[in-house]
C-alpha cells in the first residue's frame, strides 16, 4: 500500500490528472460490481470537450453511491483552483449554461469539478458548492 499526498496530486499536470480521475472511476465501478467501461476519457485534453473531461455512464436506474453519486456522472477535470467566482464562467460561459449540463440536469445526472490545486477545508468546498447552484454550499 502507498500513500498519495496533495503534493502528489498538485504535481500532475492536466492530462495526468485526468487520466488519474478516469482509473479512479474505474476503480469505484470494479469495487460495485458495475462494468468499468462505464467510464470514458481521452483524447486531446485540451480539445474542445463540451465541458467535461471523465464521464461515467451507466443504465438508468443503476444504484451507485460515493464518489460516483448518480448513474450519469460528469466530471471537469482542471488542474489551476477554481475559486467560486470562476465556477458560473466554467458552467456558462458567455452566460449560456453549457448543453452537457442541462443534459445531466435533464437525466437527474451529477456534474462533478475536480481542481487539483483547490483546497478541500469545509469553507472553500461549501463556497464552490454554492457557486455551482448546490443548495448544500
Amino acid at each position: 500500500m502507498f500513500e498519495i499526498t496533495r503534493d502528489d496530486i498538485a504535481a500532475l499536470n492536466d492530462e495526468d490528472l485526468r487520466t488519474l480521475i478516469g482509473l479512479l472511476c474505474e476503480a469505484e465501478l470494479r469495487r460495485a460490481n458495475l462494468p468499468v467501461s462505464a467510464a470514458t476519457w481521452g483524447g486531446d485534453q485540451t480539445a474542445k470537450d463540451g465541458g467535461l473531461d471523465v464521464r461515467v455512464t451507466l443504465r438508468p436506474g443503476t444504484k451507485i453511491k460515493g464518489f460516483i453519486p448518480r448513474a450519469v456522472t460528469g466530471f471537469q477535470v482542471k488542474k489551476p483552483d477554481m475559486p467560486p467566482s470562476e465556477i458560473p464562467k466554467e458552467m456558462k460561459p458567455k452566460g449560456v449554461v453549457r448543453p452537457v449540463i442541462e443534459e445531466l440536469a435533464a437525466i437527474s445526472g451529477a456534474y462533478i469539478i475536480i481542481s487539483s490545486s483547490g483546497s478541500t477545508a469545509d469553507s472553500a468546498l461549501n463556497n464552490r458548492r454554492g457557486a455551482m447552484g448546490d443548495p448544500r454550499g
